[in-house]
C-alpha cells in the first residue's frame, strides 16, 4: 500500500510537470529529460547504500530515532510526544519512519534508506527547477553544482528530516513558477509537517508565489483574489492550527517551554550576541567549498554588471536569495546555537541556482571549465576538517563518514577490556542508550563525561562538546590507552593517571 501511494504520488508530480506522456492505456513514455538526473540518482544511491549500516548520528538521534521508537514502541496509541523529545513540531519524521519500521521491519538499513523516496523527489525538482533556467546543453553542470552540495549530501545518506524538507521545498518552488495550485497545495502541507523550520520556508514561498503570481489591477477584487490566493495554503494552515490546538489543550505550551532541553538555544541575545551570530551566518555560507560559488558570483557581478542590472531572471533570483536568507536567519540571529548548516539548506540552493544563473546565462566563454573548477571546490568541502578546538558541523559534510567504524572498534575494543561502557565518560552523540543508536535490545549507554571524576574518557574530534580546558585536563591528568584514527577522524579512550 505504502508502495503503491508513493508510486502514485511521484506520477503525478511527473506528469505534472511533463516528464511523462499517458496515452489513456496502460502505455506511459518516459520523456528523454528524466534520463538527465540518473547520474545523480545513482551517486546518491550508491552512497546511501553503501553507508546504511552507519548507527543513528548528531540530530537524527533525537528527531529520527527517538521519536520514532516512541510511535514504534507505543503503537501509535499517542499524538504527542513527551516533554523529553517534543521539538514542538509535529513529528512526522519520526512517525514515517516508525511506519516503515511496522512494515518492513526495525533496522538501520530500513532507517538509512528511508529517505530515498524524498531524494529521487528533490532530484526530479532539481532538474524541473534549473530547466526554468539554465539551456539544456548546460543542465548536466547545472545540476552537479546544485546537487554536489556536501552540506546537502551530508544530510542524505542520514535518517533526516532535512531530505523531505529540500524535497517540499523544491516542490513549492516548482509549483509556484509553474503556477499549479495542487502541487503548491501538497508540497506547503509537507513543509508545515516536517518541522516549524519548514514553516518559515513556507513564507518564502507565499512570498515568491504573490511576487509572481498575485496581479490584481482594480482594488475592488484585491480581497477575493487575496481569498482565492490562499486556497492552495489552506490544509497546512489547518494542520498547523489544529495541532497546535491540541498540543496547547494538552500540554499548555507550543514551540517550546523552559523546561525543554532545547530551551538554551531558544535564549535572546543582545547587540555584542547578534554581530556574533552574524559572524558565524557568514562563515556558514562559505563553509565546506561554498566559498568558490561566492568568489565566482562577485567576480561575475563586478565584470558583467551591465548585463546583469537589466536582466529581469537575475535580479528575481538574486531577491530570492535575499528574501530567503532574511527568512530563515531572523530567527537565528536572534537567539543562541541556532546557526545549524543544514537549517540554511534552502537558502544554499537557491544561492547555486542564482550562481548556475549567473555562469551558464550571463558568461559568454568558459562556462564548463569554470563549472568544472567550482565543482572540484565544492567537493573539497568534504575533506575540511577544522583544528580541534573549533567546533565544525560534523552533519553538514562528508568528513563525518570514517567515524563509524572508528567508534565501532572503539566499542569493541572497551567490551575487549571488560569495562562497562557506563563507567566510561563520553559526549553527544554516543552518551545515548544503544537501542537509539543501534536499535539494539541493549539499553546500555556511555556516561555523560566528567574530567574531574571519571576513570576513562573518550574523546573524538566529531565531539563539538569538550571546553579548552577539558581539552587540557586530557593531555596532562590522563594518558591515551587506545586511538583509531581514518583520513582526519579519530577516537581516542583516556585513562586517569591517578588511576593507573
Amino acid at each position: 500500500m505504502l508502495a503503491k501511494i508513493t508510486i502514485k504520488f511521484y506520477y503525478l508530480c511527473m506528469k505534472q510537470f511533463g516528464c511523462v506522456k499517458y496515452d489513456g492505456s496502460a502505455n506511459i513514455e518516459i520523456r528523454s529529460d528524466i534520463l538527465r538526473v540518473i547520474p545523480f540518482v545513482l551517486i546518491y544511491l550508491f552512497l546511501n547504500i553503501y553507508n546504511s549500516n552507519h548507527f543513528f548520528f548528531w540530530d537524527t538521534v533525537q528527531l529520527a530515532s527517538k521519536h520514532a521508537h516512541f510511535f514504534y514502541d507505543n503503537n501509535f496509541n499517542f499524538l504527542l510526544l513527551p516533554d523529553e523529545m517534543d521539538s514542538g513540531h509535529i513529528p512526522f519524521w519520526g512517525a514515517y519512519l516508525a511506519l516503515l519500521w511496522k512494515f518492513f521491519g526495525k533496522s538501520l538499513i530500513v532507517s538509512n534508506l528511508s529517505v530515498i523516496p524524498f531524494i529521487i523527489g528533490f532530484i526530479w525538482q532539481a532538474y524541473v527547477l534549473l530547466r526554468k533556467f539554465i539551456r539544456k546543453k548546460y543542465l548536466f553542470w547545472a545540476l552537479a553544482l546544485f546537487l554536489l552540495d556536501a552540506t546537502l549530501l551530508a544530510q542524505s545518506i542520514l535518517p533526516s528530516p532535512d531530505v523531505p524538507l529540500i524535497f517540499f521545498f523544491l516542490l513549492s518552488l516548482n509549483a509556484v513558477f509553474s503556477n499549479n495550485k495542487l502541487l503548491l497545495s501538497i508540497g506547503v502541507f509537507g513543509l508545515f509537517a516536517v518541522s516549524m523550520r519548514g514553516m518559515m520556508v513556507s513564507v518564502f514561498i507565499l512570498l515568491i508565489d504573490l511576487v509572481l503570481n498575485f496581479k490584481v489591477k482594480e482594488f475592488r477584487k484585491l480581497l477575493p483574489e487575496l481569498v482565492r490566493k490562499s486556497i492552495p495554503y489552506l490544509p497546512a494552515f489547518l494542520l498547523f492550527l489544529s495541532y497546535s490546538l491540541y498540543h496547547i489543550s494538552e500540554k499548555g505550551w507550543i514551540g517550546y517551554h523552559e523546561n525543554s532541553p532545547w530551551a538554551g538555544s531558544f535564549e535572546r541575545v543582545g547587540i555584542t550576541g547578534f554581530f556574533r551570530n552574524s559572524m558565524i551566518l557568514s562563515w556558514r555560507l562559505i563553509d565546506f567549498g561554498r566559498i568558490f560559488l561566492w568568489l565566482a558570483m562577485l567576480i561575475i557581478i563586478v565584470v558583467k554588471f551591465k548585463n546583469l542590472k537589466s536582466n529581469k531572471k537575475a535580479l528575481r533570483l538574486l531577491f530570492m536569495f535575499i528574501a530567503i536568507l532574511v527568512i530563515l536567519s531572523s530567527n537565528m540571529l536572534l537567539h543562541k546555537n541556532l546557526l545549524g548548516h543544514r537549517y540554511l539548506l534552502p537558502a544554499f540552493l537557491v544561492f547555486s541556482l542564482f550562481v548556475n544563473y549567473l555562469i551558464f546565462e550571463i558568461l559568454t566563454k568558459h562556462k564548463v571549465l569554470i563549472a568544472s573548477i567550482l565543482l572540484g571546490g565544492l567537493l573539497s568541502g568534504n575533506l575540511w576538517v577544522y583544528p580541534e578546538k573549533i567546533s565544525q558541523g560534523w552533519d553538514a559534510s562528508l568528513a563525518y563518514l570514517p567515524y563509524f567504524e572508528l567508534q565501532n572498534h572503539m566499542d569493541t575494543y572497551i567490551k575487549s577490556q571488560n569495562i562497562p561502557f557506563n563507567a566510561v565518560g563520553a559526549e553527544f552523540p554516543i552518551n545515548t542508550p544503544r537501542k537509539y543508536l543501534h536499535l539494539s535490545s541493549d539499553t546500555v549507554a556511555y556516561g555523560n563525561k566528567n574530567v574531574n571524576s571519571d576513570k576513562y574518557i573518550i574523546h573524538s574530534n566529531i565531539f563539538n562538546n569538550f571546553s579548552d580546558n577539558e581539552l587540557a585536563k586530557l593531555s596532562t591528568d590522563f594518558r591515551k590507552i587506545k586511538s583509531f584514527r581514518k583520513n582526519q577522524i579519530y577516537v581516542t579512550v583516556y585513562v586517569k593517571r591517578e588511576y593507573e
